[in-house]
C-alpha cells in the first residue's frame, strides 16, 4: 500500500506539472483522497466540505467505473454542473479508485455556470453558498478538443506511471467498440422484421470481404450479422453459440484457401470454439467472433510481409507477453504450424519460444522497476508472471539479483 500511495502521488504531481491542471484521486474502498497543487480553489473547497466532498467522490468513482467498461477516459459534468474527465485506477485488474481532472466550463458558459452553481448550492441544506461563490473565479474555460486531449493524457499518465497496464485497457476498449457497433446495428434493425440469417448468402458476403482483405467491410458486416443473430436467438446464449459455429467454420475455410496451414487453421478454430463454449454471456461470444475475424486479417497481413518467421513471432509476443501467450496461440496468429515455429525460432534467434517470451517479460519488468514505483507484485502481474515468487525466481536467474535489489541498485547509481 505504501508503494501504491507513492506511485499515485508521483502520477498526480507529474500530471499537474506537465498539463498545468488539477488531478484528484478518490479510493473505491474508503474515504481516502489525494489531489495535486494545480487543483483549482473551488474544487479544493468542495473537497474539504463535509457534504460536497461526498458528491465529488461519487462523481469521480462512477465515471471511473465507466472507464473500466470502455477502456477510455470518461467525460461528463459533476454535481455543480462543471466539466471533468476521469479514468479508473486498476493496477492489478482490481478497481482501486479513480483520478479526475475538473473545475472546467465550456467556452462562453462563464455566466451561465456561475448561476447554475449558485442555484445548486442553495438547493443543498447546510451549505453556505457564499463560501463557494467566492472561489468561482478559479474555474477555467476549456474547449471540447482540449478536454479530450487532457483525458487522453491523464490515461497515458497512469500507464507510464505504473498505475494501469495499457494492454488491459486496450482490450477493454476493443470490446467496448465492438459492442457499440453491434448496438448501432440493432438500432437500425429495430423497426424491421428480422428473418433468420441466410447461411449461404451471408457466407458468400463474408468470404468476399475476407478474400478482398477488406477489414472495415468485414467488421461492419460482422457487427450487423451478430446483431441479427442476437435478435433471432432472443439473446439466448445456447442458440447464439449454435449460430456462430457456422461463421467460425467459414473463416477457417477462407484462411486455408489463403494459404494457412490446415493444422494451424483447425487448431485456431478449436481454440475459438473453446472460448465461445466457456463464454458466460452473449457479449463475450460476440467479442470472440470479432476477435477471430481480426486475427484472420492479422495473419493475412503477416503472411503478405517478407519478415522472417521469428520476427513475426517476436512482433506477436510484444503485444501478448503479459498474457498466457502459448506457442500454439502464437503459431495460429502468424499462420504457421507449431512444429515450424519450434524449429525455426532456435535457428533464427538462438532462443526457444519460452525463452523469447521470458526475455520480453524481463525487459518490461526492468523498465517498470526503473521508471515506476509499482509494487513488485503488481509488476509481476503486469508482465505475465503467475505471482511475485514466480517473477522473482526467473528475474534472479536472468539478472543474478532479486527485483528488489535491482531497484535499490538503480536508486544508488542514479
Amino acid at each position: 500500500m505504501k508503494d501504491f500511495i507513492k506511485t499515485l502521488g508521483t502520477v498526480l504531481d507529474t500530471f499537474g506539472r506537465v498539463s498545468g491542471q488539477g488531478g484528484v484521486f478518490h479510493a473505491s474502498d474508503s474515504d481516502r483522497m489525494r489531489y495535486n497543487q494545480q487543483t483549482c480553489a473551488f474544487c479544493v473547497h468542495a473537497l474539504s466540505h463535509s457534504v460536497t466532498r461526498g458528491f465529488c467522490r461519487y462523481a469521480c468513482l462512477s465515471a471511473g467505473m465507466q472507464t473500466l467498461s470502455s477502456g477510455e477516459p470518461h467525460y461528463q459534468r459533476c454535481w455543480a454542473g462543471l466539466l471533468y474527465v476521469a479514468v479508473a485506477v486498476s493496477p492489478e485488474k482490481d478497481y482501486q479508485g479513480a483520478i479526475s481532472s475538473g473545475g472546467f466550463y465550456g467556452e462562453g458558459e462563464e455566466e451561465e455556470i456561475a448561476t447554475l452553481v449558485a442555484s445548486r448550492l442553495r438547493a443543498v441544506p447546510g451549505i453556505a453558498s457564499a463560501q463557494f461563490e467566492q472561489h468561482l473565479s478559479s474555474l477555467r474555460p476549456i474547449s471540447t478538443g482540449a478536454l479530450r486531449g487532457l483525458g487522453l493524457f491523464l490515461l497515458e499518465s497512469t500507464f507510464s506511471g505504473g498505475l494501469n497496464v495499457a494492454a488491459v485497457f486496450q482490450r477493454r476498449h476493443a470490446r467496448y467498440e465492438q459492442q457499440r457497433k453491434i448496438a448501432e446495428a440493432l438500432v437500425s434493425l429495430r423497426d424491421q422484421e428480422v428473418e433468420p440469417p441466410d447461411v449461404f448468402g451471408d457466407t458468400y458476403r463474408l468470404v468476399a470481404y475476407l478474400h478482398r482483405h477488406d477489414y472495415e467491410g468485414a467488421m461492419q458486416f460482422i457487427s450487423g450479422y451478430l446483431a441479427r443473430l442476437l435478435l433471432v436467438s432472443q439473446w439466448n446464449l445456447l442458440r447464439l453459440r449454435a449460430h456462430v459455429r457456422v461463421l467460425v467454420a467459414v473463416i477457417t475455410s477462407q484462411a486455408v484457401l489463403d494459404g494457412m496451414d490446415w493444422a494451424a487453421a483447425s487448431s485456431r478454430e478449436m481454440l475459438i470454439l473453446s472460448r465461445i463454449e466457456k463464454a458466460q454471456d452473449v457479449e463475450s461470444v460476440c467479442y470472440e467472433v470479432a476477435e477471430m475475424v481480426l486475427a484472420h486479417f492479422r495473419a493475412s497481413q503477416v503472411e503478405d510481409s517478407r519478415l522472417p518467421l521469428s520476427d513475426k513471432i517476436v512482433q506477436w509476443l510484444q503485444g501478448h507477453y503479459h498474457e498466457r501467450a502459448t506457442l500454439r496461440e502464437a503459431a495460429q496468429a502468424v499462420g504457421a504450424s507449431v512444429s515450424a515455429v519450434s524449429h525455426r525460432l532456435p535457428q533464427e534467434t538462438g532462443k526457444t519460444f519460452r525463452q523469447l517470451r521470458l526475455a520480453l517479460r524481463i525487459a518490461e519488468a526492468k523498465r517498470l522497476l526503473a521508471e515506476t514505483d509499482m509494487e513488485i507484485s503488481a509488476i509481476a502481474g503486469a508482465c505475465g508472471f503467475t505471482d511475485q515468487s514466480h517473477f522473482t525466481r526467473h528475474f534472479r536467474h536472468q539478472i543474478n539479483m532479486t527485483p528488489g535489489c535491482f531497484r535499490r541498485m538503480l536508486a544508488v547509481t542514479t
